[in-house]
């Protein structure tokens, strides 16, 4: 099988960008991956204040790509642990799953309790009202009955589902001009919710890939400094920081956060 690890970054790099980038490309040589990064591609650029967040699908529509059986994009803040052997392709292999991606299966509680600048149980709602009303699909709930959440941070995507893909995405423009209409916070207009729709609205065969492949650390929500972190680390494979400043964060501490217990950090 021939795979590749797609990264990319708009704007001033950061020491933490700069080692996530080097511990992805690390982890692709060790699975036998290719591993390309892309230094202010600036891709898409006329989509609002996410406009950046669409460069994740420049693979979709750019040809060399389209040569692998598999593609990996992943966030700069997405780390592997430390020497990471298993190899997140081999899942799909010998199978016909088009994309994978990872459930955030603890956001449906937390946006009914939080509104983090918009981003809410009330909102996810909405979204999901004018989404299956618009396309006529069925969005999928979680086991409380509130829209699953789902991180782009981590997908895979098949040849197959690559090329579907470019087929059948619905143009960035008009889903993001059908947000801004329905008076929605900004965040519903960035990829994420872009391709969680686009799954169900496309008809992707798709699965939820182990949440090992995509574990969070972050500050636990509404609180102030010194902030408790909320690990949700569970035999983790890759890690996602979202800790406010990690972009700053020197490599050496990064990989004290990735690889080791939260009261070890001294942060």
């Amino acid at each position: 099988m021939r795979n590749v690890i797609y990264q990319y970054w708009d704007g001033p790099t950061t020491s933490g960008n700069d080692a996530g980038v080097a511990a992805m490309a690390e982890y692709a040589s060790r699975i036998g991956a290719d591993y390309v990064y892309e230094d202010n591609p600036r891709w898409q650029t006329n989509l609002g204040n996410y406009s950046p967040h669409y460069g994740a699908f420049k693979p979709i529509y750019t040809e060399k790509y389209h040569e692998y059986d598999h593609v990996l994009f992943a966030d700069t803040d997405v780390f592997p642990i430390l020497n990471l052997e298993e190899n997140i392709f081999e899942q799909f292999y010998d199978t016909d799953i088009e994309i994978g991606i990872c459930e955030e299966w603890q956001q449906p509680e937390v946006r009914k309790i939080h509104n983090l600048g918009g981003i809410c149980n009330a909102n996810d709602e909405k979204w999901v009202s004018v989404i299956e009303s618009l396309f006529d699909v069925k969005m999928p709930r979680a086991d409380n009955g509130a829209p699953r959440i789902y991180n782009s941070g981590v997908v895979v995507y098949s040849n197959a589902g690559l090329i579907k893909a470019k087929k059948k995405f619905k143009k960035f423009s008009h889903y993001v001009d059908i947000i801004n209409s329905k008076g929605f916070p900004p965040f519903y207009t960035c990829d994420q919710p872009y391709l969680h729709a686009m799954l169900e609205v496309c008809g992707f065969n798709w699965k939820t890939m182990d949440y090992k492949w995509n574990s969070s650390v972050h500050y636990v929500p509404g609180t102030k400094d010194p902030r408790p972190v909320n690990d949700l680390r569970d035999n983790a494979n890759f890690v996602h920081v979202q800790l406010r400043n990690a972009d700053n964060f020197s490599a050496k501490k990064l990989e004290t956060v990735v690889n080791n217990p939260v009261k070890e950090w001294n942060l």
